[in-house]
């Protein structure tokens, strides 16, 4: 296959999938990893894609999200080590409000040590495993976004100001020095916005391949109230003035 022909061919996978590993390039194109990476290089060198480690993944705007399922099948392994880390700031007792960020659904996979925990979610996805594990479950009512499982709108507004919150766990698009913690879609911000401030203990989750992203409405700025979970501290350090 010719090189461009195989560019093409990259470029076309990217926007059709939205992220493709390193190796299914290489199986799909029957080409080495080494010529899919250095394909991956000039592409990204040339603003046609974004190289990331293990793959690539389509450009992105202020407004652009992925859907669900999509970003579910991103950087699984980074995203279930955040949740661990997140599940151990919990303790029995907490009511607690999980946001419907895929990072923060997979705190759903170590919830059942805890006997005496009450979940407010936002989140379609995350409400349905919750039922499945039997751990008590209110979901907040309003207008279901389809790219996202996300609950939305005034009415869910409405629902959030009454309820406090021990600790809030909030997913986000972007991280970064100057645009603070952003998301694509300002009626999902403003919930996020608004569980954050019904907290105690605020917590946003999110891997490296948010960090130094920046997208349409703003969830957060930094400060010592919140509490950014990723991977590494120091892939934290340098996109970020203030961290944890």
């Amino acid at each position: 296959m010719l090189k461009n022909e195989r560019k093409q061919k990259i470029l076309a996978l990217v926007e059709q999938a939205g992220y493709v590993t390193l190796e299914t390039l290489s199986q799909m194109l029957d080409s080495s990893e080494s010529t899919i990476r250095r394909d991956l290089t000039e592409l990204d060198e040339s603003g046609k894609l974004k190289r990331v480690h293990g793959g690539a993944e389509r450009l992105t705007t202020l407004l652009h999200e992925e859907n669900v399922a999509e970003k579910s099948v991103k950087n699984v392994q980074e995203k279930r080590q955040i949740a661990q880390k997140a599940v151990s700031k919990l303790t029995n007792g907490d009511v607690i409000f999980m946001d419907a960020g895929t990072t923060v659904a997979m705190m759903t996979e170590f919830l059942s040590k805890f006997d005496k925990i009450t979940v407010v979610t936002n989140s379609v996805h995350t409400a349905a495993i919750l039922l499945d594990k039997q751990i008590k479950t209110i979901i907040i009512g309003g207008a279901i976004k389809p790219e996202t499982d996300a609950v939305i709108g005034n009415f869910a507004v409405q629902q959030l100001m009454s309820f406090n919150f021990n600790k809030a766990f909030v997913g986000a698009n972007g991280i970064s020095r100057n645009g603070g913690v952003t998301t694509p879609d300002d009626e999902e911000a403003t919930i996020k916005r608004l569980v954050l401030r019904q907290a105690k203990e605020k917590f946003i989750l999110a891997d490296k391949s948010k960090l130094g992203k920046t997208y349409f409405a703003k969830i957060a700025a930094f400060d010592d109230s919140i509490e950014i979970i990723t991977e590494e501290i120091d892939d934290l350090h340098s996109h970020t003035q203030s961290v944890h």
